[in-house]
């Protein structure tokens, strides 16, 4: 996980500070109408897809400080990834069906990270957590795009229009289903009194 979110985050990290020469050229049209948009998308969706595997790190866990620290990074750079996410949903390539795909990804983000906020806030740490895991899922969807779309574009025949709508959904729903699932098991393993991870 670590690996791919580094070496998406490069990816991205690219279309921040390089800009036109590397925007795929589907999407290029769009991206440099609102740089707005997808120069702070890029960058702080980035900086969130690096900091969140850390912040599952039993060791950097114990130093409250620390996972304090990054954790406020993390959770800026998901807001504001989130808002321009949001932003760009509006005019992304595919029409209707990935500006409802994307639009909802960007809030589903805003809503899991803002609950996490809010519940380590009131101190309830085991909420924190697997709003947490919500969260981090939903940043992971940047990871699980770029894998998706080559698979679909062989499966289609290079078909992107396609590919970019079923995209636009399948970036990210199965990973928060995924989550889910992670989330009701740890609440089974502390209720079993067996220790959850990052405790």
């Amino acid at each position: 996980m670590v690996v791919l979110a580094g070496l998406t985050a490069l990816y991205a990290f690219r279309l921040a500070f390089v800009g036109a020469p590397v925007f795929p050229p589907d999407l290029k049209e769009s991206f440099l109408a609102r740089p707005w948009g997808i120069y702070p998308h890029a960058f702080f969706g980035s900086v969130a897809m690096i900091l969140g595997p850390f912040q599952f790190n039993r060791g950097l866990l114990r130093n409250r400080a620390r996972h304090r620290r990054l954790g406020q990074v993390y959770v800026a750079a998901c807001l504001i990834a989130g808002v321009a996410g949001l932003y760009m949903a509006f005019y992304s390539y595919g029409g209707i069906i990935t500006n409802l795909g994307f639009g909802g990804l960007a809030v589903a983000l805003l809503t899991t990270t803002g609950l996490a906020f809010r519940a380590i806030k009131g101190r309830q740490v085991a909420t924190h957590r697997e709003w947490m895991i919500r969260s981090y899922a939903l940043i992971f969807a940047a990871v699980t795009l770029r894998i998706e779309i080559p698979l679909l574009m062989t499966a289609t025949q290079g078909n992107f229009d396609f590919t970019y709508r079923v995209v636009a959904w399948l970036c990210w729903v199965p990973n928060l289903i995924l989550a889910e699932t992670m989330v009701r098991r740890t609440r089974l393993t502390a209720a079993a009194g067996l220790p959850v991870f990052g405790t």
